[in-house]
């Protein structure tokens, strides 16, 4: 488990380090050229890095070890983080939709650097490696956080290249398509923002994880156990709790009764190793 956490926290860092230095460059030249979409995309990317801080901290709580407040380990922090992620996702596409809809009627011209390509074009670079590898080892380590800061920052990509193409259409006489972008740019945060809020609170509300088939299937195979119901399950990544009853036969002995019980539980956490504990309840047969 803490080996797990670790792990991602180096992405995290990592992926900090490169949203503070896209953002540096996207605002430094947004603001020095008056393009609101790079402005508005430069905003995106520094989001990245306050979620990145978020989630940071999120993962330090989170790898706690289980006390006598929270028997079940600490894990939820981490979708606390997730969840405060997609707040600021809400926050900025805000900001950036109003920005966009107030300079809607203004007049002005705009004449950007062409250094600008260059930015917008190290900047989608940047991001398309930082989501591959966030995604990758989101997977791997089965980390809502990273996979939710995965799409963060698909979303910045994406709008880096909107912003790529407002400017070349500023550069020939369209100035309007800035604005476009800029709002397209703000609904598109808001999207991934209400994705993560959703995929959060359903492992708060205990969504199960897994299908409760695939672990009945496991136990059936096993000589002695004549029935399987109220099989649950709960948690995410390598921290998923799983509860079922266990129906054998009434004349077996208590000891060999818990030795199924045993071989059923070690057989279900090596088919399905993201599970962290199960809980068995044995009954004789005929009394459910």
């Amino acid at each position: 488990m803490i080996q797990r956490q670790q792990a991602v926290s180096r992405v995290l860092w990592g992926t900090l380090l490169a949203n503070s230095v896209v953002a540096c460059g996207q605002l430094a030249y947004g603001y020095s050229s008056g393009v609101l979409s790079v402005v508005a995309d430069g905003f995106h990317s520094l989001l990245d890095g306050t979620s990145n801080i978020i989630a940071l901290i999120g993962i330090r709580v989170a790898s706690q070890p289980p006390d006598a407040d929270h028997p079940y380990g600490h894990q939820k922090f981490e979708i606390l983080s997730a969840m405060a992620i997609s707040l600021l996702l809400f926050v900025a596409s805000w900001h950036i939709v109003s920005d966009s809809l107030g300079r809607w009627n203004e007049e002005g011209s705009l004449d950007p650097h062409p250094i600008g390509y260059a930015i917008l074009l190290a900047t989608v670079v940047i991001n398309f490696l930082v989501y591959r590898w966030q995604r990758s080892q989101g997977q791997q380590l089965k980390s809502p956080v990273l996979l939710a800061d995965s799409d963060h920052t698909l979303s910045d990509m994406v709008g880096t290249i909107g912003a790529l193409v407002a400017l070349f259409a500023i550069r020939n006489g369209w100035p309007m398509v800035d604005l476009i972008v800029a709002l397209i740019i703000g609904l598109f945060i808001a999207r991934a923002g209400y994705k993560i809020a959703l995929q959060s609170a359903g492992v708060l509300a205990d969504r199960a994880p897994i299908d409760p088939s695939t672990i009945v299937e496991i136990a059936r195979n096993f000589k002695g156990v004549r029935d399987v119901h109220g099989v649950r399950s709960r948690g995410f990544g390598s921290g998923v709790f799983v509860d079922m009853n266990l129906h054998v036969d009434p004349s077996i002995t208590v000891d060999k009764a818990h030795r199924i019980a045993h071989d059923v539980e070690e057989k279900i956490r090596e088919e399905l190793p993201e599970i962290h504990d199960v809980i068995i309840h044995v009954e004789p047969d005929g009394t459910h």
